[in-house]
């Protein structure tokens, strides 16, 4: 995802909206509250019944929503609503399924425990990471772990990855050092989760049981 997102508010005029969606350059802004959750999302097919006539009587067969559209003073009589979200720890297959099921090319990415919003996702942040080879992001982990100092022969970290989910397994000294492995090998373009076999050598706990760490998008 993009951590950085343009939002307006449901008060904001349309000619705000369309300000803010032509100086950024994006084709889509979430509608937020004041305290950042989402309320409705707005893109350019919404903006496109504006160009109508605003006394114009809808077509046969127009939707009364296109017609509502076109008379829109605010955000919040623009917008799409409810919208159609994603949670940060949520794989990406489920973010391109929504995206398919409901047509839509971009999702407000809500953080998992607070839905607050904490980015968003469009199908080309998605192609990006589908679009990489497992060999391309196995060799990408192993790289990033040689540049951290974290891949030792002798402990045999290794990083299997089969249709973006990253299998690590082998010993570590420490247990930081396995979850920094985890935490670099998930932060990778590409992974869509990762399975945690590392064991931790020296610590009397061990790591924990293998488990999934789900990523956004790649």
């Amino acid at each position: 995802m993009n951590p950085s997102v343009v939002v307006v508010t449901a008060d904001r005029t349309c000619q705000h909206v369309i300000d803010v969606i032509t100086e950024f350059g994006v084709s889509g802004v979430p509608v937020v509250r004041d305290d950042d959750r989402v309320i409705g999302i707005i893109s350019e097919a919404d903006l496109l019944p504006r160009l109508h006539p605003a006394d114009a009587a809808p077509s046969a067969g127009e939707p009364p929503e296109v017609h509502r559209k076109a008379e829109a003073h605010t955000a919040g009589d623009l917008m799409t609503a409810p919208p159609v979200t994603v949670t940060a720890g949520s794989l990406v297959s489920t973010a391109a399924g929504l995206m398919e099921q409901h047509r839509v090319k971009r999702l407000p990415v809500l953080d998992d425990d607070t839905g607050i919003l904490v980015g968003i996702v469009t199908r080309r942040d998605l192609l990006r990471g589908a679009l990489r080879s497992d060999e391309t992001i196995e060799r990408e982990i192993m790289e990033e772990l040689l540049v951290h100092g974290l891949w030792f022969e002798r402990a045999g970290i290794t990083a299997a990855v089969q249709d973006g989910v990253v299998t690590l397994s082998g010993s570590a000294e420490h247990r930081r050092d396995a979850l920094t492995v985890v935490s670099i090998a998930d932060a990778v373009d590409g992974v869509a989760a990762v399975v945690d076999n590392i064991i931790a050598t020296s610590d009397a706990a061990p790591v924990g049981p293998a488990g999934l760490t789900g990523t956004a998008c790649g």
